[in-house]
């Protein structure tokens, strides 16, 4: 099984975004957080800087049928250890308003990558606006 963690916000040029670690980063550059927050923001930063290797991205041009797939990261149910540090940055995210959303999968996609922690794989075409 795998899990995937999503929240939707507005960036500081007005775009919207999808993703934790996005939404984390968000949060404590841009919002007048609490001191405690911002520490625990800044310490999980760290620790998963440290814990999980950053996914080569992959796009995939299908020129035949003009489909651009971007693979989205996916944590293995076995990384307990992070799962865990997602749930710590979840419940300071949430007092800023942002809902994360959990989304598991059997078969998230074609793995385009794969560590110890975690998968990057591109979407089905049927999936598309279900993890995005």
């Amino acid at each position: 099984m795998y899990l995937r963690f999503i929240t939707r916000f507005i960036n500081e040029e007005d775009k919207p975004q999808t993703g934790i670690f996005n939404a984390m980063g968000f949060i404590r550059d841009h919002k007048s957080t609490l001191d405690e927050d911002e520490l625990i923001l800044k310490d999980l930063y760290v620790w998963f800087k440290n814990h999980l290797d950053v996914p080569h991205w992959y796009i995939n041009e299908d020129r035949e049928y003009g489909v651009r797939s971007k693979a989205f990261s996916w944590f293995k149910d076995s990384a307990r250890e992070h799962i865990l540090k997602i749930n710590d940055s979840i419940i300071v995210l949430e007092k800023y308003n942002l809902i994360v959303e959990r989304v598991t999968s059997k078969n998230p996609g074609t793995i385009v990558y794969e560590d110890e922690f975690q998968i990057a794989a591109i979407p089905f075409k049927w999936q598309h606006k279900i993890i995005k």
